[in-house]
């Protein structure tokens, strides 16, 4: 309960920034766009490809579409990052100096996005070894989730490599956090979370009234899908702005953008008795 507790003071805090600035929403908004009609290009007619028997193809467009997805949601978060990162540091930012910083980056990004997928993919191929591949895969998949956590505001701060970036992601968790780390909190899920659940109610109502009420139950099933998208919108932009926030606390050792230390201290679980570390 006091996780969830401390999950949501969070949450209020990133919501306030938001609040404050909010052409932050339309980072996720447009790379939610860009994912959209990317996907329709080229992973869609992979996946038509594999279902029709072409598999080599069709897995080979498949891989390249995920990779285009995956550079697509970098470059939209890097730039948020950068956005959020000047707003921190008490400047004017817009969305046009966001992505002006994400252009800058690209082939930072470009070559993050080839090995996330990498790793993607190859957790993937683990987890369908059965269950200890499950087991293991899940294990692996969390750590990588740890280390790579302050992947994006590195990149946009920093303008590091891939290879740079995993180090330095990995190098300022360990100095701020320790190695005793259990998990992180990821506060866009509470708001993706109360956004999901009456979302889910809508469209499960509105199939269950299709037959009946053909109309009312696509309405349902409509309203439900608007409020599923903003509530992924906003739980991305939140995380985006609450990662700067833990970048530049563990970056710094004092807190920006209205967080406690408190707060950004407990974000990290740590294994009890594990003690705090020093800054970089």
């Amino acid at each position: 309960m006091s996780r969830i507790r401390r999950g949501w003071a969070l949450t209020k805090k990133s919501w306030g920034v938001l609040e404050s600035n909010r052409a932050l929403i339309r980072f996720p908004l447009y790379g939610g766009v860009a994912t959209i009609i990317m996907g329709l290009i080229v992973v869609g007619p992979g996946l038509y490809l594999i279902d029709k028997g072409s598999t080599g193809a069709g897995v080979a467009l498949a891989i390249i579409g995920f990779y285009l997805l995956a550079v697509i949601g970098f470059y939209f978060s890097v730039g948020l990052a950068a956005a959020a990162d000047m707003i921190f540091r008490g400047e004017e930012a817009t969305v046009a100096d966001g992505l002006e910083v994400a252009r800058s980056r690209f082939g930072a990004i470009a070559g993050w996005a080839a090995l996330a997928t990498s790793v993607g993919v190859l957790l993937s191929i683990l987890e369908d070894q059965g269950i200890v591949g499950q087991i293991v895969g899940r294990i692996l998949d969390i750590g990588w989730s740890l280390i790579t956590f302050l992947a994006v505001p590195v990149i946009a701060i920093e303008g590091t490599g891939p290879i740079d970036t995993l180090k330095r992601s990995a190098s300022l968790f360990r100095s701020r956090w320790g190695q005793q780390i259990t998990g992180n909190l990821a506060i866009g899920g509470l708001v993706f979370l109360l956004g999901m659940l009456p979302a889910a109610l809508l469209i499960i109502g509105g199939i269950a009234l299709w037959s009946s009420s053909g109309f009312a139950g696509a309405l349902l099933v409509i309203v439900g899908a608007i409020v599923l998208a903003i509530s992924l919108l906003i739980s991305k932009a939140l995380s985006g702005i609450f990662g700067v926030a833990l970048y530049r606390y563990a970056l710094e050792g004092h807190p920006s953008g209205g967080f406690t230390a408190d707060e950004l201290e407990s974000a990290v679980g740590r294994k009890k008795g594990a003690p705090a570390q020093g800054t970089v």
